[in-house]
Order: C-alpha cells, then structure tokens, then sequence
C-alpha cells in the first residue's frame, strides 16, 4: 500500500490475491485501516484494461447524445435514480442510470430506450465494465467482513440483497474558462460507491481534520468510497465519505459511479458492538432511508443518518 496525495492505494490486481494468502490478509488489514482512516480509498485494479476504459467513456458521450425525450424515458420509482437535467444549482449537470447493471437483460432494455434502432456494442461494453467493478466491490466487502471477523455466512447475507446502480455523469464545461462548477459537498446514501474518471478530474474527497484532497484521473485506479448504509453497518468504525466535484476548464467532464444498494433490513453485526463501541443504530432500511432523504425532514436533518435509525440516548 502506498500513498497518493495522502489517499491510500490498495492493490487489487495481485495474481496470488485469494482468501487464505499471505497478500489477502495483507490487503484485508489495509482495506479496513483505509475505510477507517479516510473512509476511502484508490483501488489499482488492472482487470479493467485501458482499452475498456476508452471504450465505455466514448459509450458514455455517445449517451448524452441523444435527444431529450429519449433521456427522460430513463425513469424509477425511487428517488435520484434516473435522468437528472440540468437545475438551477447545476445548469451544467446531467446524469443518467442503469439500476440492476449486473443484469444484462437492463441493460439492454436501457439500450434500446436510448438507441430504439439500435446501438452496437452498447451491451457487450457496459455488462463487462459492470461485472469487474461489481466483482472489486465484493471483494472489498468481503475483505472488510474478514477483518473484522464477522462470519462469512453474514457476508453471503448481507451481499445477496445487494444490487449495482451505473450512472453516467456529464459536466459541461462553463462558458467562461475561469468558472468553477461545483456539486456540492455530500455524502452516498447507499453502502459503497466506486467512482471511475477518464481524462478530466475534478472529484475531491474531505478528510477526517476538513482538508480536501484532489484525486486525479490515473490507468487502472478507482475511487471506493463508503456510503451512510456502510457506516451504519460498521457502527460508525468506518465513517461516510464527504466528497465533491469541482470542474473547471474548457473540457466537459464525463465520469461513472457505480453505486451498491442493499435492497433489504439489515443491523450493526453483534461483533461491532462493545464497551468502546455502544450500538449506534437500530436497524437498517436502506430504501426506506433513500425516500426518508428526499423529505424536508431530512433536509432539515443535520445528521440525516442518525436522525433516521440512530439510537436515541
């Protein structure tokens, strides 16, 4: 493990990297002090090559491509999950998503929302890109569960109500080049997000002491970031990670978040509970949190988690 700009990167790629060996325990140690110290970090994960890399960003700029009323088709009943235009606080934002991305029956019914006559190589380039971040973020789940020794039949658990959501993100570049686009400072409000920048950066992470840390688009590295579900799961040990865009330039930025959902019920693990580590939370709905979010309750919220299912002393 070593250091970029004080974020740890944490090397997937190892050839001998299976549970049992010397570098998996390693590399489970160094995943729990990351999430616990930064509550993130930068994956190196060679398995996606820089040739599907270029190959999904030109897919994501073919997206934004098309015309508007085949955007707005991009629809879900849950809150913030399909096409997001341009707002006032954001003119230049736009965001489109496949929920179930691992299912490659959605993307296909995504395909041909977007493309109706049709899109080669949409399909084939998206399920791949969506498997190898889904199998990266099983990883580090299970690598956080073995470090904390929790039991691997509650990781089977836990990971089997877990869905993918992909969303493509554009960031126009501003008419004056001296202009600073933001989107503001914010937490996930699911268990992980993998965030993935090509050639423009901008994305910006907080750490624990307020300081902001620029991380750079780079070949083969990934941003794992713990969302609010995974800090009431690991009762505050790791914390949710506080992040930001701040584009500026002349060059519109595309980027990829790959965001893991837990479609179930779900409470802090008995081995994260101690003397040192009182319960924090009552039980966990993750979609029932999604739609709490969006109330002005919530928004009213300093702590929208805790205000949630946060146990009330």
């Amino acid at each position: 493990m070593s250091l970029l700009k004080e974020l740890p990167i944490i090397n997937f790629s190892l050839e001998d990297l299976k549970p049992g060996s010397s570098s998996w325990v390693s590399t489970c140690k160094h995943v729990r002090y990351a999430l616990e110290e930064y509550g993130c970090f930068i994956a190196l994960y060679q398995q996606v090559s820089p040739q599907l890399m270029d190959n999904i960003f030109a897919q994501c700029r073919d997206l934004f491509q098309v015309p508007l009323e085949n955007k707005v088709k991009n629809t879900s009943e849950e809150p913030y999950r399909g096409y997001i235009g341009p707002k006032p606080l954001m003119p230049l934002y736009e965001g489109m998503a496949i929920d179930n991305v691992t299912c490659p029956q959605e993307t296909q019914k995504f395909r041909d929302l977007m493309w109706p006559q049709g899109k080669p190589k949409f399909s084939e380039i998206t399920d791949l890109f969506a498997k190898l971040l889904a199998d990266l973020e099983h990883t580090v789940e299970k690598m956080l569960f073995e470090s904390f020794q929790i039991p691997q039949e509650q990781y089977e658990s836990l990971a089997s109500s877990n869905t993918h959501l992909l969303r493509f993100l554009k960031y126009r570049a501003p008419e004056d080049s001296d202009t600073i686009v933001r989107f503001p400072s914010h937490t996930d409000k699911n268990l992980t997000t993998i965030v993935v920048q090509h050639d423009v950066g901008g994305l910006e992470v907080r750490t624990k002491d307020g300081d902001w840390i620029t991380v750079e688009p780079a070949p083969s590295q990934f941003l794992f970031l713990a969302g609010d579900g995974l800090q009431v799961w690991s009762n505050d040990r790791v914390k949710a990670c506080h992040h930001r865009v701040k584009h500026c330039g002349d060059k519109t930025r595309y980027s990829l978040g790959m965001f893991t959902f837990n479609n179930g019920v779900f409470q802090v693990p008995k081995e994260l509970v101690d003397e040192s580590h009182p319960l924090l939370y009552n039980q966990f709905d993750s979609r029932g949190f999604i739609r709490f979010y969006s109330t002005e309750e919530a928004k009213k919220a300093e702590f929208p988690i805790k205000t949630y299912c946060g146990v009330k002393n």
